[in-house]
């Protein structure tokens, strides 16, 4: 059988997939696919759809007016946004720090696998992470084991075990698409069709131990030949796991899940099919026919200023236009869907940050946020089972490699008002002590003094003995430092006596 067979979750899953990702894109992606997102009229089918007939230069026409609004893409950078508001924690062994900087073939650190992990969640709800070697066998100090990604329509075929057997479901197949455009010249491109095949021990179904192999077959629809399959050593160490791990929005077993942006991604293109449809409507409320009673079919005419049409006696000329009715309510439904998927895409959280606190931006993102929790923590967790096999097949403790997450995805920073408001509260008899309202600014990052070196600071910036304040300002003779407002020395109503000076 083909090396390039389909697992059958994949073929239910791809138009989904496909969807989410040309929806991500953007407009001109999605135009390029033309009836697949925008199906043509009945009209324009009648009249022809190959290049050169009628049918098909009124549908050019017609995809060119729509408008796609990419609701998907801003809801990807949003939440993804709100997902790395905060960086996120990773340890590891010493031996395997340098992977903090540079973790692929690219150069690409970490933080940014992980990123590109979350965005991949976020768009397709899948992706896939290897390890692997620069070539064979090394025993260069310097070379490790880097990590490879696999977008989840490159994850073709799969196979875990049978689930009716009382064992621990293992992966022992993974078929992945690398087919991509080389340079077969100096300055000339060819596609190449390639699929690389992980596996644990032979190719037999169901096999769930044994050595790990791999091996690229080059040519489409090729066989599988044993004799192509290599097994990946570092420093002589070999493996008796696949170094892949799936991961999806919500766990990291290999049963795909649901895009979690999908609804979001159909209403995208509902909007860009009526957006097409309503642009049509107007496009057409500026087309009017001349309709010429009594006139011959053989003369010719032209409209506008200076232009003359001679008709014959009892005829008429005027024109007709399509009715406006129902281009009010096509509108509306349109304004409509593009409020919900605003919403869905996060893009009114990111409008409210702007004047709503963290706690009524968390009460209102309750839903999402619990969403992006789940992604936070299977992607993290993801990354860290495949670098503890990293750990292992180098000779190290896997559980020194620990990956944790942000899991704050809103800014609470406070605002110099609702400090303001935190002293006038205080001052006002309100059970709040200054080492409470500090508290709250260190949760919030205004400081990172504790209570007692800030208190310390305070003292330090009081009048000297040369009448200069710690700030080195000099008072005027006879002035009293004022206090700011709330303190203990002003009294309920917060106000500060200030002495005036002499002569006033």
């Amino acid at each position: 059988m083909a090396v390039d067979s389909k697992h059958p979750q994949f073929t239910t899953f791809l138009p989904d997939w496909v969807a989410m990702r040309d929806t991500f894109r953007g407009e001109r992606t999605v135009k390029e696919k033309g009836v697949v997102y925008l199906p043509a009229t009945k009209g324009m089918i009648l009249d022809g759809m190959i290049k050169g007939q009628p049918g098909y230069e009124q549908y050019q026409s017609y995809r060119t007016r729509a408008v796609y609004h990419n609701f998907v893409g801003e809801g990807v950078e949003t939440l993804l946004g709100m997902m790395w508001m905060k960086p996120p924690t990773i340890e590891l062994p010493p031996g395997m720090e340098p992977m903090m900087e540079k973790a692929t073939v690219k150069g690409e650190s970490l933080e940014m696998v992980l990123r590109r992990i979350n965005e991949e969640q976020l768009i397709t709800g899948r992706v896939g992470l290897m390890l692997d070697l620069p070539a064979g066998e090394t025993q260069d100090p310097d070379v490790m084991p880097y990590i490879a990604m696999y977008h989840a329509e490159r994850i073709i075929n799969w196979d875990d075990g049978r689930r009716d057997e009382l064992v621990l479901q293992n992966l022992n197949l993974v078929a992945l698409d690398e087919s991509e455009d080389e340079r077969n010249t100096e300055f000339e491109w060819e596609f190449e069709t390639k699929t690389r095949l992980l596996l644990l021990g032979q190719a037999d179904p169901n096999e769930a131990s044994g050595l790990y192999t791999q091996g690229v077959f080059r040519d489409e629809n090729a066989s599988f030949n044993e004799s192509e399959m290599i097994a990946p050593s570092f420093r002589g160490n070999t493996l008796d796991q696949l170094p892949f791990v799936m991961i999806n929005s919500k766990d990291i077993v290999a049963d795909p899940d649901d895009p979690p942006l999908l609804d979001l991604a159909k209403l995208c293109l509902g909007i860009y099919r009526g957006e097409a449809d309503y642009r049509q409507s107007l496009f057409m409320q500026g087309q009017d026919t001349l309709v010429i009673v009594g006139g011959s079919s053989e003369d010719s005419y032209r409209t506008g200023a200076g232009a003359v049409i001679e008709v014959q006696q009892g005829g008429d000329a005027k024109f007709i236009g399509v009715s406006s009715e129902g281009l009010k309510e096509q509108r509306e439904a349109l304004e409509n869907d593009k409020t919900i998927a605003a919403k869905k895409a996060g893009g009114m959280a990111q409008k409210g940050a702007q004047v709503e606190s963290g706690d009524a931006m968390k009460l209102r993102m309750g839903s999402a946020t619990a969403s992006l929790t789940q992604l936070a923590i299977t992607g993290a967790f993801g990354l860290q089972s495949l670098l503890r096999i990293q750990a292992e097949w180098m000779g190290f403790d896997p559980e020194d490699v620990v990956v944790t997450p942000n899991m704050d995805f809103t800014d609470e920073r406070m605002e110099a008002r609702a400090l303001v408001d935190w002293m006038s509260a205080k001052a006002l008899d309100a059970p709040l002590s200054k080492e409470s309202i500090h508290a709250r600014m260190v949760e919030q990052g205004v400081t990172d003094m504790d209570f007692d070196e800030e208190m310390a600071k305070i003292e330090e910036e009081a009048p000297d003995d040369t009448g200069r304040d710690g700030l080195g300002v000099e008072l005027e003779e006879g002035t009293e430092q004022e206090v700011p407002s709330g303190s203990d020395e002003t009294g309920a109503a917060g106000a500060a006596e200030v002495e005036a000076p002499e002569g006033t």
